[in-house]
């Protein structure tokens, strides 16, 4: 029997699961479902030759790259499952949006690169389904998961400069569905809340109307989005508990 996603990717992820935002190499062909993250490691210092003038040392360090990949989904009963309602999410005029402040809704968390071609196809399928949030009683939290920084050896941008540019390229579409993007807070509030298990991209949380994290998917697959919106929108909250009987009303009449 296989294990369960979450606890596959505890047992399986190395030390670099610390880590939150990264780097995303795009997928192999249009088909591929996952862009894998990459991961360089440091090995050995290099020496340099000396120079006219110099007497050599170190010029860097030569690194190893590898990819990782993830793909699957979960579903955690209600019994089961963990708040996320420190989690928020910031636009680019630093606003921020908490999975607490939207107690009520459904929320898809969804993360995504601007060099992943899979995570650009779940971008179109929340713009399809933006305009209906106050309708069916939902929110779309669209995060950007790119680190943060420029690679000074790769020259990988990422942050709201990469974003703004990855808009402007596809002004067309965010025009027609003026769909807000984020990038997830920092500490309690941010990605090491509940993502540091994300190595692939797409991925999407989904967040009950409670708060608390209901499914994961990892991979994108045609139509994925409304699927998991539409069971999540479906599920009944559990009762709550009855109310234990107050002091005064256990107490027995007297005659």
């Amino acid at each position: 029997m296989p294990r369960p996603l979450w606890t596959a990717l505890a047992l399986t992820l190395s030390p670099w699961a610390l880590l939150a935002q990264g780097i995303y190499q795009n997928a192999n062909s249009p088909t591929d479902p996952i862009c894998p993250r990459l991961e360089k490691d440091k090995t050995s210092l290099n020496f340099g030759a000396p120079g006219p003038g110099t007497t050599g040392g170190m010029i860097g360090a030569d690194s190893t790259s590898k990819l990782y990949y993830q793909q699957g989904r979960q579903y955690f009963p209600q019994g089961q499952r963990k708040s996320v309602a420190t989690f928020a999410a910031y636009d680019e005029k630093a606003k921020g949006t908490s999975i607490a402040a939207l107690k009520g809704k459904v929320v898809l968390v969804g993360l995504w690169s601007v060099r992943c071609d899979p995570s650009a196809k779940m971008l179109m399928e929340f713009a399809s389904l933006y305009p209906k949030r106050e309708q069916f009683g939902f929110e779309i939290l669209a995060v950007n998961f790119d680190q943060n920084q420029q690679d000074g050896g790769g020259g990988i941008e990422g942050g709201w400069r990469a974003i703004s540019k990855f808009k402007i390229k596809n002004r067309q579409f965010f025009d027609a569905s003026h769909m807000p993007v984020y990038t997830p807070g920092l500490g309690k509030e941010g990605a090491s809340n509940f993502m540091d298990i994300v190595h692939s991209l797409p991925a999407m949380f989904v967040i009950d109307r409670e708060g608390n994290f209901a499914q994961l998917h990892i991979g994108y697959k045609d139509g994925f989005v409304g699927e998991a919106l539409q069971m999540a929108l479906r599920e009944r909250l559990a009762p709550p508990p009855p109310a234990a009987p107050s002091p005064e009303a256990a107490k027995p009449a007297h005659p």
